[in-house]
């Protein structure tokens, strides 16, 4: 009798682990992006998406997040490209653009700081936007390289933003930009 209830542990844990492997495999399948100078790794279940943003050089998003009223996706990861303006910098630009943005009353902010990614030293801005009655969450990181201001921003609907956080570190974590 013990010898049966060892094999059925057994046996039970064998399928428990083959069916945990298995998800895990579709969850990891990415894809990979590489056009003007930008590489990343993204979800295979997302697709390059419309660029809606000011200066933007690439988007993907999930299409699974598409809203019917708007046909726009509420998942997006954007690279916008900016050139910095004679007589600016990095924080300056950063500045005088958080200043505006955080004067219009649908933006609030979540987080302001610095943070690192692969090993890089990135300026970090974290707040709530709501558009059309519906508040998105959107992490914006920026970077310099050489006379160009690179923003990388993260956007869903803030319900959704932290399930959608290990999605967008797959692509952060396989980023690359060259000067």
């Amino acid at each position: 009798m013990k010898r049966y209830i060892i094999a059925i542990a057994f046996v039970s844990l064998i399928i428990f682990i083959s069916g945990c492997t298995g998800d895990s495999n579709k969850t990891n399948e990415t894809k990979t992006y590489s056009q003007n100078n930008i590489s990343f790794e993204y979800p295979a279940s997302w697709s390059i998406a419309t660029n809606r943003a000011p200066n933007a050089t690439v988007s993907v998003a999930d299409p699974k997040s598409i809203d019917s009223r708007t046909g726009y996706a509420s998942t997006v990861f954007t690279i916008q490209k900016i050139a910095i303006p004679s007589g600016s910098n990095l924080n300056s630009v950063y500045n005088e653009n958080y200043a505006v943005m955080f004067n219009n009353t649908s933006y609030q902010r979540i987080f302001e700081g610095n943070t690192s990614v692969n090993g890089e030293n990135l300026y970090e801005n974290r707040y709530y936007v709501t558009e059309n009655g519906v508040q998105k969450e959107q992490r914006a990181l920026w970077l310099q390289r050489d006379r160009n201001i690179y923003v990388i921003l993260m956007s869903a609907l803030a319900t959704d933003f932290e399930k959608e956080k290990p999605l967008f570190d797959v692509i952060l974590n396989s980023l690359r930009i060259q000067g």
